[in-house]
């Protein structure tokens, strides 16, 4: 029995063993299947050198040789992925069709893989930018100046990025090298500084993750910038399956006489597809302890802007889409039948209606030594379903909105001795407490304030 054991043991040790060969082959083979695919999409891929047994490091070289081959790759499937952009992706493949090549060709990265051989796990890949495309590398060394900044970057490698795969070889994290710079500019110190750059990613049915910066800010004579805690979260399914939530801890600018600083920022976002097609909107953004100084200065506390749209017509939404990016992107080609699908597309949104909410509030205010405490503001508009045309007035007959404007009683005395034109609709609010409410209603084609035809 013991020498059953003996030989078990032995068996496992012999396995352990030879488990970095077979998986250096199956990593070898992986590479040299990656590198043909990479080759094919106008990319060169070499293993510089390779050493290591039971855990392996490859250093390589990745070069575009192709730009053309490499956006018609990429742009390829990022439309197979949205199909919604494919018309985009058309045209951004037209339109930089001319300048593609001597932009990226020639352009150079550096790195290593590392993995484990005992276990075939994800790698980890340290990538850098070495080198700009041919054209652009050209012009900069025919430029003292320029190659004064852009030549120590580039051999500093301090665009660096550390990625990570996850078990089905799809990207997981990307965390990007710290950078604090001087750059020398026509005598002149330019400090540059990013620091914690994070990227996190879950690659499923649909593509999650969250993208945050711990701070990164430019400091030069008589002018500074700086932004402080980003995080951006974000699960994207399609164009019109997704969500986003962006928040920002504080930014702050100077610029000679001039000062901007914000608190915080946040930014949420979610767009559905309902189960009759029709697309659903809803967006908040908020930005708290503003300040703003030139000749003047002004403080607001707080500021809230909520948006909710609601039956909008997708396939509508969609011909609009397209329209409008081909007529952006292709303006000096435009024809009037561009114009007309785009028109006609519009016509159709109105058509099938939708129904809209703003909701606005700004407190605390501070301008030209005047004090606003609140102003609050909630507007419902809907368009009915109609046939009328998009070039008619008619269309206004279609239009329903209604809200109400709430402002502190205070403040409203404030506006109306800055604009006495405001002291007629001033005297058309109803006090409720210390503020002063004005319901409005726009119907058959005239605006109502709290009853009063205006």
């Amino acid at each position: 029995m013991k020498s059953i054991y003996l030989y078990i043991i032995g068996v496992l040790v012999v396995g352990a063993a030879a488990m970095p060969f077979f998986v250096i082959k199956q990593v070898d083979t992986k590479i040299q299947s990656e590198k043909q695919s990479l080759v094919a999409s106008g990319v060169n891929f070499e293993i510089v050198s390779e050493e290591g047994y039971i855990s392996s490091t490859r250093e390589f070289e990745l070069k575009i040789t192709n730009g053309k081959k490499f956006r018609d790759y990429a742009l390829t499937k990022f439309a197979e992925k949205n199909p919604n952009y494919r018309g985009l992706t058309e045209l951004l493949q037209k339109n930089s069709e001319k300048d593609i090549r001597p932009a990226l060709d020639g352009t150079t990265f550096t790195g290593t893989i590392k993995n484990s051989n005992l276990l075939l796990n994800a790698p980890l890949i340290e990538l850098s930018l070495t080198k700009l495309s041919d054209e652009i590398m050209s012009h900069i060394n025919n430029e003292v100046e320029a190659q004064k900044v852009i030549i120590p970057m580039l051999d500093e490698k301090m665009l660096t990025f550390y990625i990570t795969l996850d078990s089905n070889e799809k990207i997981s994290q990307i965390l990007m090298k710290d950078i604090d710079k001087d750059i020398e500019d026509n005598g002149k110190t330019i400090n540059f500084k990013l620091e914690g750059h994070e990227l996190n990613l879950d690659i499923t049915e649909s593509l999650a993750g969250n993208y945050k910066v711990d701070k990164q800010s430019i400091k030069a004579d008589k002018f500074y910038m700086q932004t402080k805690g980003v995080k951006y979260t974000f699960d994207y399914l399609t164009q019109f399956e997704n969500r986003i939530d962006l928040h920002v801890d504080n930014f702050e600018l100077e610029e000679d006489n001039v000062v901007f600083k914000v608190g915080n920022i946040d930014i949420k976002s979610d767009i559905k597809t309902a189960d009759n097609n029709a697309l659903k909107l809803d967006a908040k953004y908020t930005v708290k302890d503003i300040y703003f100084l030139e000749r003047e200065s002004l403080e607001l506390d707080n500021f809230t802007f909520e948006l909710g749209i609601s039956e909008l017509d997708k396939q509508s939404i969609v011909m609009a889409s397209e329209s409008y990016n081909k007529l952006a992107l292709n303006a000096n080609q435009t024809t009037q039948n561009d114009i007309e699908v785009l028109m006609e597309a519009m016509t159709n949104i109105l058509n099938k209606g939708f129904k809209s909410t703003i909701e606005t509030s700004l407190s605390g205010l501070i301008f030209q030594n005047k004090t606003f405490k609140n102003i609050d503001l909630i507007l419902n508009l809907q368009v009915k379903a109609n046939t009328y045309d998009i070039n008619g007035f008619d269309m206004i007959k279609a239009l329903v909105l209604n809200g109400t404007l709430t402002l502190n009683e205070d403040s409203l005395k404030e506006m109306v001795k800055l604009d006495r034109s405001l002291e007629r609709f001033a005297k058309l609010g109803k006090k409720e407490g210390n503020n002063m409410v004005f319901n409005y209603e726009f119907k058959q084609e005239s605006l109502y304030v709290n009853g009063t035809k205006i």
